[in-house]
């Protein structure tokens, strides 16, 4: 009777040592992907970007390159970064803002510095979703 709830026993807690063995793997694995996902976002906002006077006319008909919107500026910046913009959604999230004029001088900073400097005077922010910068509010 001793050696079959011995056997019992053992049989529950090796079943149990290798689940929790198992998991342990997967857990790391999956904290590897998240990780290595966020360090990416990370590394692009990292890059040095420019932005300087004249500015690229961005538009048919726009013929003055010493002023830029505030979404073309995000969409040079982003573009340097090899990052997209998402056109509608910031226009929905930020509204009339994004088509604001402005002069940045922006020469050779983190892209996470060039958009707080362009962003936080119009009390914006922005996300990062699907590789595409998204505008929103503060």
């Amino acid at each position: 009777m001793k050696t079959l709830a011995a056997k019992s026993w053992l049989g529950h807690w090796s079943s149990r040592r290798i689940v929790s063995v198992s998991v342990i793997p997967c857990i790391a694995v999956l904290v590897a992907v998240a990780a290595a996902g966020c360090s990416r976002a990370d590394h692009r906002l990292g890059t040095e970007v420019t932005l300087t006077q004249p500015y690229p006319l961005n538009y048919k008909g726009d013929d003055e390159s010493n002023r830029i919107t505030l979404q073309y500026a995000v969409i040079q910046l982003a573009k340097q970064a090899k990052l997209g913009y998402d056109w509608d959604a910031s226009q929905a999230n930020a509204g009339e803002v994004c088509k604001k004029y402005i002069t940045p001088d922006i020469e050779g900073i983190p892209l996470r510095e060039a958009l707080a400097k362009i962003l936080t005077p119009e009390a914006l922010t922005y996300d990062i979703r699907g590789g595409k910068i998204v505008l929103k509010k503060n």
